[in-house]
């Protein structure tokens, strides 16, 4: 994993996420339906589990990936914003220890697939196949265990969280 410190690069990343997303996190509906993606919340513990990241990288890798790059959607100021890292589970480990904490978009500059991460969950997308391969799982399994994770948070049939899970499912 490596910093990237060039401001072009930077914010050529950063018009890739914003293209994706509405508020750098949340997927635009439109340009899911427009690129044929599919997406699904994951419970997350402000970072990825042993399991994500050997799924992660294996869904990747076997679909002929190698580099991706995480650009923070948060401010960190003093810290990196933006990293190129390949696709290793040992890239993904440090990943974890260096930025599990905080707010951060990891996709290629291909746009062929993200994962959005925040404190309350992660956005797995792509295109089905990938998406399942990334999972480790079906779509439709992954998505039914968020559900039922939020669920069981839940103070409110309303909940943000809840409301969350049910806008991607419709997607």
């Amino acid at each position: 994993m490596r910093v990237t410190k060039s401001e072009m690069e930077i914010n050529l990343r950063s018009e890739l996420v914003s293209e994706m997303t509405v508020d750098r996190i949340q997927f635009k509906p439109e340009w899911v339906h427009q690129k044929g993606w599919k997406v699904v919340p994951v419970e997350t513990g402000m970072s990825f589990s042993a399991e994500d990241i050997k799924n992660i990288v294996a869904g990747l890798q076997r679909f002929g990936l190698s580099e991706c790059f995480a650009i923070a959607t948060e401010e960190l100021d003093p810290l990196p914003i933006c990293y190129v890292l390949e696709i290793t589970e040992e890239d993904f480990r440090e990943f974890n220890r260096n930025c599990g904490l905080f707010w951060f978009f990891l996709t290629d500059e291909q746009q062929s697939w993200a994962i959005s991460c925040n404190n309350n969950y992660n956005l797995f997308a792509g295109k089905p196949e990938l998406l399942e391969s990334m999972l480790g799982k079906p779509i439709e399994e992954a998505r039914a265990e968020y559900l039922s994770f939020a669920t069981a948070l839940a103070k409110e049939p309303d909940d943000p969280l809840v409301r969350m899970a049910k806008h991607y499912a419709d997607l």
